[in-house]
């Protein structure tokens, strides 16, 4: 072989390395998000956040697609894609993973976590971990990668009859959704609980279907729902956690670099749609007091009347799924509290 022959040998495996190299760089995953939201929603703000987020800095070797308003079904179809490694990210409450876990329903036992820094200790701690190694072994390919909210508190909303104690709700026709232990808590406190789906909730208030509804105002305002409804008690039952759920299969086969970009990116997506609701209910309930609307916090005292219920529901709890789900989540209910109370204790120098 000649000098030339040579060169022109060593100068073409140089631009086949260098092909090869540039195409591994361009590899593309396409990370697919479905949420059930409209595009106007908490669901598809965090989805943008992502997209931007992840498509920047993986130098465009991930894209991101948004299917918003359920295009790819309800909380249990994304969850079922999910498991079946078509899709690779959702977020559902603890009402979307339920009937793959019963026994998250815990996390909805009423009156059981007091406000905003107790629950996102309890995000963060050792009893999500337990959920999401309980989740992907039960289901095989669904991991929780990251916890927030998606939609506040739920209180009463109430059309006439203004609700202050638990005995105010007596006889009170009280929308729940199709979920037995709100129903149970419903019914407890004596009122009339009524399963109406979301579609139908303006015209049963209309129409006296139903009296009230156990929302939040984020729910409220942007359905117009203030027009019907006039009275809001903070009362806070229930929170609702958003559980970030992702495929484990495509999680996986990504490089390591990109595996942690992708949970960095998740969780920070988790954080901004909980800061964003945070905002968003404020205007909300500024913008339903502006047209009319009377929205009442709970004296302590009043606030202890609805507190049976909570010890109500662990017994109902119990008798379905047992103790073990309702000790854990007691626990760290309790870690999250002494934490709170530390961190006031630091920061006020008591």
């Amino acid at each position: 072989m000649t000098t030339l022959s040579r060169k022109l040998t060593a100068l073409a495996g140089a631009v086949l390395i260098a092909m090869a190299a540039g195409a591994a760089h361009a590899e593309q995953w396409v990370l697919k998000y479905g949420h059930v939201g409209p595009v106007t929603s908490d669901d598809q703000v965090p989805g943008e956040f992502l997209k931007s987020f992840l498509e920047a800095r993986s130098q465009g070797q991930i894209k991101v697609e948004i299917y918003p308003a359920a295009q790819l079904g309800n909380f249990r179809d994304l969850i079922e894609q999910i498991q079946l490694n078509t899709l690779e990210l959702t977020h559902t409450t603890v009402g979307g993973i339920a009937s793959f876990v019963p026994e998250l329903q815990v996390t909805d036992i009423p009156y059981m976590m007091r406000d905003d820094m107790v629950v996102e200790k309890i995000a963060q701690s050792s009893f999500m971990d337990k959920v999401r190694e309980t989740v992907l072994e039960k289901t095989g390919n669904v991991r929780l990668v990251a916890v927030g909210n998606t939609g506040r508190w739920r209180s009463f909303f109430t059309k006439d009859k203004l609700i202050k104690t638990a005995a105010d709700l007596n006889g009170i026709k009280m929308r729940t959704i199709n979920s037995p232990l709100q129903i149970e808590f419903v019914r407890f406190l004596g009122g009339n609980p009524t399963p109406v789906a979301w579609g139908e909730v303006y015209t049963s208030l209309q129409t006296g279907v139903i009296e009230g509804t156990k929302n939040a105002a984020t729910d409220i305002v942007p359905t117009n729902m203030h027009e019907v409804v006039k009275n809001v008690t903070i009362d806070e039952h229930a929170y609702l956690f958003a559980f970030w759920w992702m495929s484990d299969a495509w999680l996986q086969q990504l490089p390591p670099h990109l595996q942690d970009l992708v949970v960095d990116g998740v969780q920070q997506a988790s954080m901004i749609q909980s800061d964003w609701n945070k905002e968003y209910e404020s205007r909300s309930l500024a913008e339903f007091q502006a047209a009319g609307g009377t929205v009442y916090v709970p004296t302590a005292e009043e606030k202890a009347t609805f507190l049976p219920a909570r010890d109500a529901m662990k017994v109902w709890f119990t008798e379905k799924y047992g103790t073990e789900w309702l000790t854990l989540f007691e626990k760290a209910v309790a870690d999250a509290e002494a934490a709170v109370k530390a961190d006031q204790d630091r920061i006020i120098g008591r």
